[in-house]
């Protein structure tokens, strides 16, 4: 579970959710209910600072009066035990309950407010998920009416719509179109649902599945047991149809105003059946659909780019010049210069006089070589046009790549991460970093270097290339371009050299990976926030 949290972080998320089965119905396919396991998983969601939904995996439950006992009593000790060891514990009372008729709200809020208000009682303050009956199974032609209604003391509550695109259903119209249509009801729905019910949103499962239970983990495609358009089987598996929907999902919850609503994709768990390179982390494996969404990272960090340079000219026949302008008064100026190995002196001059020092110097141990170094400086006042120059005592053309950048936000007085992982260097290929190569037909291959931060850090890799495109392969290449999930490109491609950064607000575990191209050598170092 460390492991999957700490991807999380890496890809901008904040937030987890662990479930265990049902015990008053039948199996729901999960773990048992373990109170240590869920002390450990707890735990870990502290240690990094995310929200855990604890989930209750069941269905069944409340179609009687019997059910709807045992399953309060099955709940009480729970909530009473961990109710005062986190204040970011979200319960989720019930995955997708079913009841006997199909539009039957009425008992439904009905069950959902004696969980409230046992947990009340108790002295429970968290928030608390209630669901969508037609997260399950309801009769409703407007998903909007399978809310329940309910009230509470502490006013946190999260209403949940669980969503898909089931090939079963929607097969004789199975297109991008119809994908389209479908988010955009599922996502008016949950608009007027917030509106009706007066609580905001929270959005437990949903994902890329196009929910064939026959196209499990041992079907080889293509095959009539799954969607025609179908990429990875099983259920962490996805069509390009549903890939779709969940996308145009994601895009509308993510640019709703005034606030955007909240959402958690499923599945991750090595408990899937699905053939992935990384099994640990189902739909967020380096091939899983998790790793193709594009959204937008819960983060909104205090830290920022200010300026990023240009390139511009400089008359030493081995020299390197960009012009760099800011908004910020101290900002940590960075530079990042790529040489080849033989550089052994680099000399930088600045026309508004900033001093640089050196951070490092990494010269890759890989076939291909060149060096990478890093240096900073503190901008007293706003830069306006700074030229800054760097010479290399070796003639000639041994400057391969440059970047300046300046970060707002910064601590200038320790600039860097001070955690024992940072800065991390490796040389590929190797059994640190990886075999990362540049083929235009298969994008195959991922290097990977990684840091662990203590809090909010403005994270920088550098990477060095072999004459190939950038990190995420060829643009134009039949396997298309998957640039480094979580971070965002600001340098300009060269086949040589390539900048990237991300920045993180907690305690986070961060990986920059690359692939598609011939990478030699990766350095992720970290700045640190003021205060």
């Amino acid at each position: 579970m460390e492991l999957q949290v700490q991807r999380l972080q890496s890809r901008g998320f904040n937030a987890i959710r662990v479930s265990f089965r049902s015990a008053c119905s039948s199996s729901q396919g999960m773990g048992a209910y373990n109170s240590t396991w869920l002390n450990r998983a707890i735990t870990i969601g502290e240690q990094y600072g995310l929200w855990i939904i604890v989930d209750y995996h069941g269905t069944n439950e409340l179609t009687n009066s019997t059910g709807v006992s045992c399953w309060l009593q099955y709940w009480n000790p729970i909530v009473q035990q961990f109710m005062n060891t986190y204040s970011q514990i979200i319960w989720e009372p019930i995955n997708e309950p079913n009841m006997t008729n199909n539009t039957d709200v009425a008992s439904l809020s009905n069950a959902y407010q004696q969980w409230i208000n046992q947990a009340r009682g108790l002295g429970d303050t968290h928030w608390i998920v209630v669901q969508n009956l037609c997260s399950s199974n309801c009769g409703f032609s407007d998903l909007a009416d399978g809310y329940p209604m309910v009230n509470d003391t502490q006013g946190r509550v999260f209403i949940s719509l669980h969503s898909y695109m089931g090939y079963p259903y929607y097969s004789s119209n199975w297109n991008n179109a119809t994908a389209e249509s479908l988010a955009q009801q599922v996502y008016n729905a949950v608009v007027s649902g917030s509106q009706r019910t007066g609580w905001p949103v929270l959005n437990t499962e949903g994902g890329a599945d196009p929910q064939e239970t026959k196209c499990s983990g041992g079907v080889s495609l293509p095959s009539p047991l799954c969607a025609p358009d179908q990429v990875q089987v099983g259920s962490a598996g996805y069509s390009n149809t549903t890939f779709h929907f969940i996308q145009a999902l994601t895009n509308l919850y993510d640019s709703n105003t005034p606030q955007r609503i909240n959402w958690l994709w499923w599945p991750m768990g090595s408990w899937t059946d699905t053939p992935l390179a990384e099994p640990t982390y189902g739909a967020l494996s380096s091939d899983g659909w998790g790793s193709l969404l594009r959204y937008k990272p819960v983060s909104a960090p205090s830290m920022a780019l200010d300026g990023l340079g240009g390139d511009t000219s400089c008359q030493a026949t081995s020299c390197h010049a960009q012009s760099l302008t800011t908004t910020q008064a101290n900002d940590v100026i960075l530079l990042v210069v790529l040489t080849s190995s033989n550089t052994t002196v680099l000399t930088i001059s600045d026309s508004s006089g900033l001093n640089f020092t050196q951070r490092l110097s990494y010269t890759s141990t890989g076939t291909f070589g060149g060096a990478t170094w890093e240096y900073y400086a503190i901008g007293g006042s706003a830069l306006n046009s700074d030229n800054i120059t760097v010479s290399s005592d070796q003639c000639c053309y041994t400057i391969l790549g440059m970047q300046t950048l300046a970060i707002s936000g910064a601590d200038t007085s320790t600039v860097y991460e001070q955690t024992p992982s940072v800065p991390a260097t490796v040389s590929c290929p190797s059994d640190a970093c990886g075999y990362c190569y540049a083929d235009y037909n298969t994008n195959p291959g991922t290097c990977s270097a990684s840091i662990q931060t203590s809090g909010m850090d403005f994270v920088i890799a550098a990477t060095a290339i072999n004459d190939a495109p950038s990190c995420g392969g060829y643009p134009s290449s039949p396997a298309g371009y998957t640039p480094p999930p979580g971070f965002t490109s600001v340098s300009q491609p060269n086949g040589r050299f390539e900048l990237d950064y991300t920045i993180t607000n907690a305690p986070s575990y961060v990986e920059f990976d690359c692939n598609g191209t011939d990478a030699t050598a990766i350095v992720v170092d970290a700045i640190i926030a003021f205060g």
